[in-house]
């Protein structure tokens, strides 16, 4: 669990040069985009495969994630409308957001299942209990009632 956070940190660093790059030379866009992208899915698959079960500082560790992430989006606004696609920052924003609704719904479905799960084995846990009980109790009234 600890390499999938770090490998997120390290995606952020590297997106993190590269708006440096895009800045400083005016290069072209599409050079970020795939790495944000990537850093994203990064750090969706991450809440989805672990949510709930991360460590304090993995926890930490992914929150300072989304905050740099929410700075990178306010630079690749910037970026863009400095460069006159500010309908592509739009588009970019509203293929983000569904996705974000989709993330969103697979984490509440995730963590619903986690806990019907983690009720069942309970449930599953008392009957399992139940039944040695009464099968004890019945073994020493059995042999409490047949002894001379």
């Amino acid at each position: 669990m600890i390499g999938e956070v770090a490998m997120v940190l390290t995606a952020l660093k590297a997106l993190n040069d590269g708006i440096a790059t895009v800045k400083e030379s005016g290069g072209n866009l599409s050079s970020i985009m795939g790495k944000w992208a990537d850093v994203e899915e990064k750090v969706r698959d991450v809440e989805q495969k672990k949510t709930g079960a991360m460590s304090y500082k993995e926890a930490l560790d992914m929150e300072s994630a989304k905050r740099q992430l929410i700075n990178f989006d306010r630079q690749l606004k910037d970026i863009c409308l400095i460069q006159g696609q500010g309908d592509l920052y739009t588009s970019i924003k509203q293929r983000m957001a569904e996705a974000q609704l989709q993330h969103a719904k697979d984490i509440a479905r995730i963590r619903k299942k986690r806990k019907e799960r983690n009720e069942m084995f309970k449930t599953l846990g008392i009957i399992t209990f139940s039944v040695i009980c009464f099968w004890a109790i019945a073994f020493v009234g059995f042999t409490v009632w047949t002894k001379p």
